[in-house]
């Protein structure tokens, strides 16, 4: 009988997730990224556009392996890379809208590339980023003090516009990624007391790292960035979570900023965006 894509309960994930506990915390990336989509299907069953798949194999059950495609975004994990079940999974997607490859560990690589070749799939960009981490247990002991007058807190829903505009990253349908994450996973924002105006900010992605973090071009070089990453690691590390973030190598600011916030890389990370096989794909507005 040949593989099919099968759809995976909610239970399967949580049973999945547990598997990834072991060698810790060489599976954190998969581990946290189905903690992630867990709590997302907890608070809102009906979540748009997200689908998480295994193979009818029974070895794939045993390996828990996962296909999370969330909208246009592609998450990845497998216990064992020998018996090409990340390969066969991935063969079976549909790539025609093109995906957006993310934070896929450097152990399913190969298996990506191979199906990028064999589908001759045009490639936006790829990209190699490095794993930096904190184990919880140092990241809640973080002393984190704002400056006279401003103050930390978690990001306001009304937030996600500003935050999207000023997203280096922001693209069709990032707004409302921006505001599902604002509700969805711990954010922090720095505002200025008097006007209340938010001046830095970091959220966590999906996949369970810190992202979209900036610091408005007027609050600039003083050290705002650093305040708003250290205060969501602390809050990671108080709900008992590792952190982590992703860093390109060549972004030396970012990479030098985690070592000096005590982050240890612990391995890398690939992003790929694939070209829509029919056009330039439209999402619905709103999603």
């Amino acid at each position: 009988m040949s593989q099919q894509l099968e759809p995976i309960s909610l239970e399967s994930m949580q049973e999945f997730q547990k598997c990834y506990r072991q060698n810790w915390p060489k599976y954190c990336p998969e581990f946290y990224c189905l903690d992630n989509f867990i709590g997302f299907l907890k608070k809102d069953p009906q979540i748009k556009n997200l689908k998480a798949y295994t193979l009818s194999d029974q070895r794939a059950k045993d390996e828990a392996l996962f296909v999370i495609v969330d909208r246009y975004q592609l998450f990845v994990g497998c216990l064992n890379n020998s018996l090409g079940l990340v390969e066969a999974a991935l063969t079976l997607l549909d790539w025609t809208t093109g995906l957006k490859c993310s934070s896929i560990p450097a152990r399913h690589i190969a298996a990506l590339e191979s199906v990028v070749e064999e589908k001759e799939l045009q490639l936006l960009y790829k990209d190699l980023t490095n794993l930096h981490y904190m184990p919880a247990e140092e990241a809640r002991q973080l002393c984190v003090e704002a400056p006279p007058g401003f103050y930390l807190d978690t990001l306001r829903e009304s937030d996600a516009e500003l935050v999207n505009e000023e997203w280096p990253n922001h693209h069709e349908g990032s707004l409302y990624f921006v505001q599902r994450q604002i509700k969805l996973c711990p954010s922090v924002g720095l505002y200025a007391a008097d006007s209340m105006q938010l001046v830095a900010w970091c959220i966590r992605l999906q996949g369970g790292y810190l992202g979209a973090l900036q610091v408005r071009s007027s609050h600039q070089r003083r050290g705002f960035g650093s305040l708003v990453t250290k205060e969501i690691a602390r809050r990671i590390g108080c709900l008992g979570q590792d952190v982590m973030a992703l860093v390109n190598p060549q972004n030396t600011p970012s990479r030098v900023m985690f070592d000096k916030l005590g982050f240890k890389v612990i391995d890398q990370c690939h992003w790929l965006r694939t070209r829509p096989l029919n056009g330039e794909f439209t999402w619905p507005e709103g999603e």
